[in-house]
């Protein structure tokens, strides 16, 4: 439990009984409870050490009960808490702290009050209950008054429910029991409110919708409230209520954990100086994972526009676990640590963007995570495991990174000070495509289903090319296609008519589909031009039509891997397409100096690389225009190596996926792929060259056979990609520089959010 260790309290005699006992740790998504269970062996472990320091363990433990589960009790009913949207995972939490405590002589609703249900991303803080507002400008008296009052009595009684933790016995039991029913029977009237906010937003799609319903339940609050506090919620309000926990199980922290949030709490952190800003010390956990559409498909549209709009600067596109980052940022105290496992992409794109990039920004400590890490089990899930501190964790952090002793972590989890982004050079504008998105098999031909229809009339051959993809570019030892593709580019009905046979092929196979897309303006565009493909790139076929070949890569694939495709065909979707045709440009491309850039901008797809040119190739700046002239040294390193590959490819039979699965598998000594690595350096060096960079030094590409020499190289391989990207942010910086003096300069990723405007501390 990393993040817990780095939690200070004492660091010369070590931290107090009462220190360790005022902690607040939470998992915001704990399903069956495993990390409260290692927080509270953790903890306990601690208390019996401070116990023993304090020379009082002798007494404060009753004499029949040992004193690690005495410990681990107290910590289970004062240190953690837990909430989950899943009512049947907020169970088993509770069965799991029964067992780790030992408490068969207590109910397992001995920690309610800590394990809760609901939805941690989903509620309001109290200025958005003040001011009855998701994103309040102003705060409402009444309301103030009202959450004031209830708060203030929820509050005694669950600290009441603190204070018990210690005692044992069916008395005691009735006594938290009767507590914790009368806190939840003060609270009901501030959760209300707060349900009806949210609801309101849920309730509507559109901004304005939302605002005249939140004015109008506003205006029914209102005339409850003014009643005084004897006047039962009107059944209006509790049906609203009802409808929207049907949606969504709202959770609204500061009225659920009032004793976590309220003002005057000492802070353990600050050596219990009462500072307005003790809120939870530690969250722990592995929240869930989930892209944009699954996040749509399981809450609705609604959830991730909630999202958006109360993680101010957050992007549609993060994964769900980003948000967990945001909110557990929001949560902590002035001094907590973070740590949880996420998605792999936790570090790349908007993922980043949203989470960990807004979180470094805002002034926390990335101070140690795994980059990668396979899921154990089944599961094909790589994920990252990331902490970070702030305050006084913060302080004298020595950084690591999977495990090795780093000077710094930036939110891309490498080991180098957090830089500004790269932004999209000019220069690079329009030298890179997405290839054709067909979207409808029924345009697709079988060699043999194109010879018969050529043999029936010639002219269909005009209107028939061959289809490649990025299966085919990696598979294939020639790189060939097996398959055409039907192309009446942007001709108009009228004249696609003029190859009836293939425009039949394409109303009987590819226009039914079409007929069912959604009415939307890209369904109804494809539906209207159902004889074109669904999104044609003509500017890509303008870009390499005076060449005879084009350099590409597979958006997807194991490795990076560049190679030269002849420009008489379609090329799809599942291709980068480069208007290239000499060896300097595939030298560059395929060099592992373009190598780090790519995995480091691009994102990832389980462990395998997903290329994105604007991220990795309109950022990068090339060397100078004359290194990539013909007769340039990278051109004959380029050739060498090309030449030497495709002739490997054709007397083995296998693809480029294979071969460089061979290139980098150090058990392989095979002469030939001996000959590809010693060409792969020696082209590596000549990139190096061209940009001036002779004073980097070119690891091997692979590692020698052996543990010893393989931790070498990985750490040489490591400094060699860290020094190349470094160069390459200064080199991005100055062209950007350079290009904005022209009036050229265009910044990456448009509009960038303001970050998380963070809550007023404390209650009232």
């Amino acid at each position: 439990m990393p993040t817990l260790a780095r939690v200070p309290l004492d660091a010369e005699q070590g931290p107090s009984s009462r220190q360790l006992l005022e902690l607040k740790v939470c998992d915001p998504a704990m399903g069956s409870g495993a990390f409260l269970v290692e927080a509270c062996r953790l903890l306990g472990d601690q208390l019996v050490a401070a116990w023993t320091r304090e020379g009082v363990l002798a007494t404060v433990c009753p004499a029949h009960l040992d004193p690690v589960v005495h410990a681990r009790r107290l910590v289970a009913q004062r240190c953690l808490y837990g909430v989950d949207k899943n009512p049947f995972a907020v169970d088993l939490a509770r069965l799991s702290m029964w067992l780790v405590t030992l408490a068969e002589d207590e109910p397992f609703t001995f920690v309610d009050h800590a394990l809760r249900h609901g939805d941690s991303l989903v509620g309001l803080s109290l200025t958005q209950l003040r001011g009855f507002h998701w994103q309040p400008t102003k705060q409402h008296a009444l309301f103030t008054k009202e959450l004031k009052e209830t708060v203030d009595e929820a509050l005694e009684l669950r600290q009441q429910i603190l204070e018990l933790a210690g005692a044992r016995g069916n008395q005691v039991t009735r006594e938290k029991e009767w507590l914790l029913q009368n806190a939840e029977d003060a609270l009901e009237r501030a959760r209300l409110i707060g349900d009806l906010v949210v609801g309101a937003f849920f309730a509507h799609d559109k901004k304005k919708a939302r605002e005249d319903e939140l004015k109008r339940r506003q205006e029914l609050v209102e005339a409850w409230l003014a009643q005084g506090l004897s006047a039962p919620p009107p059944a209006a309000l509790l049906e609203l209520q009802r409808q929207a926990r049907e949606q969504v199980p709202c959770f609204h922290w500061m009225l659920e954990l009032p004793e976590v949030f309220y003002a005057s709490r000492p802070d353990p952190l600050e050596r219990d100086v009462v500072n307005d800003a003790a809120w939870m010390d530690a969250f722990v956990g592995n929240p869930p994972f989930a892209g944009k559409n699954s996040i749509t498909g399981s809450g609705g549209p609604n959830y991730l526009n909630w999202l958006q709009a109360v993680f101010a600067g957050s992007h549609g596109n993060a994964d769900l676990s980003a948000y967990f980052f945001l909110r557990a940022a929001d949560l902590l105290g002035k001094h907590g640590t973070i740590g949880l496992i996420a998605t792999n992409t936790i570090a790349q794109g908007d993922t980043r963007d949203t989470g960990l990039k807004a979180l470094v920004e805002r002034g926390f400590v990335i101070y140690e995570a795994i980059e990668s890490l396979s899921w154990p089990g089944e599961a094909a899930v790589t994920v990252s495991t990331v902490h970070l501190a702030a305050g006084s964790p913060a302080q004298g952090l020595r950084c690591r990174l999977d495990g090795r002793g780093v000077e710094a972590l930036n939110s891309r989890l490498r080991p180098k000070p957090e830089r500004p982004d790269p932004v999209v050079l000019r220069a690079n504008a329009g030298l890179s495509f997405v290839g054709s998105y067909v979207l409808g098999m029924g345009f697709t031909l079988t060699p043999e289903e194109r010879e018969a229809l050529v043999a029936k009339d010639a002219r269909n051959a005009e209107r028939i090319f061959p289809y490649l993809g990025g299966k085919e570019v990696n598979t294939s030892p020639t790189q060939e296609f097996d398959r055409y593709v039907i192309n009446f580019g942007k001709l108009s009905l009228e004249e696609a008519e003029r190859w009836p046979d293939l425009l039949g092929i394409v109303r009987e196979k590819v226009k039914p589909e079409r007929d069912r897309l959604a009415d939307n303006p890209d369904g109804r565009r494809r539906k209207k031009f159902w004889w074109q493909f669904g999104r044609d790139t003509p500017s890509l076929y303008e870009a390499i039509a005076p060449l005879e070949r084009c350099l590409v890569t597979a958006r997807v694939s194991k490795h990076l891997m560049m190679s030269f495709q002849p420009t008489d065909r379609v090329l799809n979707e599942k291709l980068y397409v480069f208007p290239f045709d000499s060896m300097p440009y595939f030298a560059l491309l395929q060099s592992r100096i373009h190598g780090p850039w790519t995995w480091l901008l691009s994102s990832t797809l389980e462990t395998r690389l997903n290329y994105s040119a604007v991220d990795c190739f309109e950022t990068f700046p090339f060397p100078s225009p004359s290194t990539l002239a013909a007769g340039s040294p990278l051109d004959a390193a380029g050739r060498a190596l090309y030449e030497a590959r495709a002739a490997f490819m054709v007397e083995t039979n296998q693809g480029l996926t294979t071969t460089y699965n061979l290139l980098k598998d150090p058990s392989c000594g095979l002469p030939a792929v001996v000959r590809l690595r010693e060409l792969h350096e020696s082209m590596d060096r000549a990139v190096l060259e061209a940009y001036g960079w002779g004073d980097v030094g070119v690891p091997a590409y692979v590692s020698p056979v052996g543990e010893e020499g393989e931790r070498a190289w990985a750490k040489e391989v490591t400094g060699f990609e860290d020094e190349v990207i470094d160069r390459l942010y200064v080199l991005n910086a100055g062209r950007a520089r350079e290009e904005k003096g022209l009036g050229v300069g265009k910044g990456k990723g448009g509009k960038k959010g303001k970050g998380v405007v963070r809550e007023q501390k404390g209650l009232f």
